[in-house]
């Protein structure tokens, strides 16, 4: 194969990677993100509030079952 021929072949993989990416990551939301990041804290009630009033955004706390029967 020609030098010139695997660099385009090289190129053309390196614009398609970049092409798919950018179409990927235009429907991306933060608030995906947001929500994510608050997901270990979810299931302590006093940490989430804790963070609550730290951050001041809403933690969805849920008690673990096992607390729950002990």
């Amino acid at each position: 194969m020609n030098d010139w021929l695997y660099g385009l072949y090289c190129f053309s993989g390196v614009l398609f990677f970049y092409l798919i990416t950018s179409a990927c990551l235009k429907r991306h939301d933060t608030r995906i993100d947001d929500e994510a990041s608050l997901i270990p804290f979810a299931d302590d009630p006093q940490v989430a509030r804790r963070v609550e009033r730290a951050i001041g955004k809403a933690v969805p706390a849920t008690a673990p079952d096992a607390a729950l029967k002990a």
